[in-house]
């Protein structure tokens, strides 16, 4: 399944938006802000400690997770992922550590 993308994730998850929440779990998220950061919240730390851990079957699997959930409140809050691209692309040529002074300030 090498051709499948994000962009095609997110398009199979924005069909999704309008099942139904108790037979869908990606419908149920939207329609539960606080289950979702929670469930991001998790993911989050799982990868961080299969990280920690030196587990790359685990790092993979946890970071699909981790893609998923943030698909999903990409959707929730009408951001593509091109958007997510185009910042990058927005980035790209700018030293990181200048990039996050600029934040702060």
């Amino acid at each position: 399944m090498a051709d499948y993308n994000l962009e095609k994730l997110f398009d199979d998850l924005l069909k999704k938006k309008k099942f139904n929440k108790e037979i869908s779990y990606t419908s149920n998220l939207l329609s539960n802000k606080n289950l979702l950061a929670k469930k991001i919240g998790e993911e989050s730390i799982e990868v961080i400690l299969e990280y920690l851990n030196n587990n790359k079957d685990n790092i993979i699997k946890e970071s699909a997770d981790l893609l998923y959930h943030l698909s999903v409140m990409w959707i929730s809050v009408d951001v593509k992922p091109g958007d997510v691209w185009n910042e990058l692309q927005n980035r790209k040529g700018k030293s990181g550590l200048d990039e996050k002074k600029s934040r702060l300030s």
